[in-house]
């Protein structure tokens, strides 16, 4: 069974901000290839891939739901995106 869309490329939103799924944030010769330095893991139930090598990591730890609210973490997220300009 193939679930297309899955590993794509993660998609460009700015020059300096991608947005991509756990097979992006995986693959680690991708990260390196796009240069790739911080990663905004939101979800609960994908570990980081890579936290001893150098990528500097932001865990918001929700579920991937409608319900889900993130606006409480609107202020962090938005400092640790700034960070990766």
């Amino acid at each position: 069974m193939h679930i297309y869309g899955q590993m794509d490329e993660a998609s460009v939103i700015f020059d300096h901000l991608l947005l991509g799924t756990t097979f992006n944030a995986s693959n680690k010769a991708e990260l390196e290839r796009r240069e790739v330095s911080h990663i905004l893991n939101v979800t609960r139930e994908v570990d980081n891939f890579f936290p001893a090598d150098g990528f500097s990591y932001k865990n918001i730890r929700v579920f991937d739901e409608e319900e889900s609210q993130l606006l409480p973490y609107w202020e962090e997220t938005h400092r640790f995106i700034n960070e990766a300009r």
